[in-house]
């Protein structure tokens, strides 16, 4: 590998990106962008079942026209539920390592892993930048590997890993911003990152963090990402939460391990969703400090109408009660 790397996150659909290699990883099932680049890959005539790797294992194949980037790596992981930080770090660094051998790779892409799933955003970017930053240190990678794209393709959320990846990258030595949001990493006599690439990824499941109780519903995505998280950060918390739409069995294990470690449990009971109140009703029993939410009063089912609940009639003002509770609760 040569002596820097350039790294930048885009705006884009990682299937139809300019790169020489695109990664996508197989947690035992397709999820997301891997099932979108498997299913244009088999009408391309490769077979799905060639992509279906066991952990540990890799399989790089030739996309013939059906996605952008000539060639696709996927990596075999462990199942969705179990894919963390750690594993997200991890798989960063293995991406790299595969990569090695072949030469006249410049450009790889991949999109970020964690926030489709409820890990907390800026962790689970810093936790993949990390471990491309560490493998790069250590001089994994082809010779010929100039530049890494994380490719993202909801805009606000892209912004707000950019501004996350900005400040764990603005802050470890050996990094220099250029144009386009573009971070050069050269290449030192040892592995030296700033600690929130240091610690993302690593010490992750140590760091205090509040779980969010909400439906993953439309109406509530703003709420969530600029009522909720701004004041969560603030207080110094990751923040969490599961969607379990997403995983192909029984998620209840991970909802309570989170639930039973999380410094504080907010619950938004807008929409009187049932799961939600099912995961409040586990807090209370393990005793978790929890914090409930609602728009409207009349939303509130069931006896909570008689515990203390922040009504909110904004965003604003979600922003404003929740930052002050957190304080309170400290």
């Amino acid at each position: 590998m040569g002596q820097f790397i350039d790294m930048a996150l885009k705006v884009g659909d990682i299937t139809e990106f300019e790169a020489d290699a695109v990664l996508f990883k197989y947690a035992q099932r397709f999820y997301g962008a891997s099932g979108h680049a498997a299913k244009r890959l088999e009408l391309a005539g490769v077979p799905t079942a060639q992509l279906e790797v066991a952990p540990g294992a890799r399989r790089l194949v030739e996309t013939r026209g059906a996605l952008t980037a000539p060639l696709a790596l996927f990596l075999g992981t462990v199942r969705l539920g179990d894919f963390g930080y750690h594993e997200i770090r991890q798989f960063a660094v293995r991406a790299l390592t595969a990569l090695e051998s072949h030469s006249g790779l410049a450009h790889v892409a991949s999109t970020v892993h964690g926030p489709n799933y409820g890990l907390d955003e800026d962790e689970a970017v810093l936790a993949f930048v990390g471990g491309l930053v560490e493998a790069f240190q250590r001089g994994a990678g082809p010779q010929s590997l100039t530049r890494f794209t994380v490719v993202e393709r909801d805009a606000r959320r892209a912004q707000r890993l950019a501004q996350a990846m900005a400040r764990g990258l603005s802050a470890t030595p050996g990094v220099e911003a250029l144009p386009g949001d573009v971070f050069r990493v050269r290449r030192m006599a040892a592995v030296t990152q700033a600690p929130p690439l240091a610690s993302a990824g690593t010490v992750s499941m140590a760091k205090p963090h509040a779980f969010v109780a909400m439906p993953f519903a439309p109406e509530l995505e703003d709420t969530y990402h600029y009522g909720i998280l701004g004041p969560v950060k603030a207080a110094g918390l990751l923040c969490e939460r599961v969607d379990q739409a997403v995983f192909d069995g029984p998620i209840i294990q991970r909802i309570r391990e989170r639930i039973e470690t999380a410094k504080v449990v907010i619950a938004d009971l807008s929409l009187a969703n049932p799961n939600v109140y099912l995961e409040v009703g586990y807090a209370w029993g393990r005793g978790r400090p929890t914090v409930l939410l609602v728009r409207d009063v009349k939303e509130l089912r069931f006896d909570v109408a008689s515990y203390r609940c922040i009504v909110y009639r904004s965003i604003r003002e979600l922003e404003t009660l929740l930052a002050k509770e957190l304080q309170r609760l400290e």
